[in-house]
């Protein structure tokens, strides 16, 4: 009878629970353990390469993306809606005018024109942001010159004089 009731308890605690056993040789628990951690380790990795179209090369996700072109994107869209007005207008002060100035001359002018025309002179005539580039001293040429809308940020003017 003895022997029986050990028979049975062995048997109940090497009976299998899902990949693991209750008890069993550690050689086998190891190999089943390795299996489940390479398995993981294959479907996490394989997941990691989503595509998001059929034609799509594997993207490195290493750079934010700010904006996407979108074509479906419409005037249309919102044409209904009244915008936003502002009582102060979209270009409500000098350090704003000039940051809109700088991407604007920077594009049409280049960034290093641009920075060698600093410190830059800001104005405010009849809601119009006027924004002038300067030489340094002793030397000869032009500078940038902008004219902003405060009210709608709309580019009046730009030119570069000579």
């Amino acid at each position: 009878m003895e022997n029986y009731e050990g028979n049975r308890v062995k048997w109940l605690i090497d009976k299998p629970v899902g990949l693991f056993l209750r008890r069993r040789s550690g050689t086998l628990r190891r190999t089943r353990l390795f299996l489940l951690t390479i398995s993981l380790f294959i479907f996490i990795s394989t997941s990691c390469n989503i595509k998001t179209d059929n034609n799509a090369v594997e993207e490195k996700h290493t750079q934010r993306t700010d904006y996407v072109i979108n074509k479906k994107l419409s005037l249309n869209d919102y044409s209904k809606y009244k915008g936003f007005i502002s009582e102060d207008g979209f270009v409500p002060n000098e350090k704003i005018a000039f940051q809109i100035a700088e991407i604007v001359l920077s594009q049409i002018y280049g960034k290093e024109t641009i920075e060698s025309e600093k410190p830059f002179s800001i104005n405010l005539e009849n809601n119009v942001w006027i924004i002038e580039g300067s030489l340094k001293e002793g030397f000869l040429g032009g500078v940038a010159y902008i004219e902003i809308d405060k009210q709608t940020g709309q580019i009046l003017k730009v030119i570069h004089t000579k």
